[in-house]
């Protein structure tokens, strides 16, 4: 699987950030993360305890 990112242009189209190997025609499958529920949850918490583990002069880590 390759991640890359896109920038929607209106509610039907995307501009991808690189190409891919795909031609006119080809079916591909995007993942849209939901901005609720317990993944949100999951992710906050996740990012929580990444930041505990560093002291505060490694404050370069704050900004993810």
């Amino acid at each position: 699987m390759k991640i890359i990112t896109a920038t929607i242009l209106d509610p039907t189209h995307l501009e991808l950030s690189q190409p891919i190997s795909a031609q006119p025609g080809d079916l591909i499958q995007i993942s849209i993360p939901d901005e609720g529920g317990e993944d949100r949850l999951w992710r906050e918490a996740a990012r929580k305890h990444f930041l505990e583990a560093y002291d505060d002069e490694d404050a370069i880590y704050d900004r993810l």
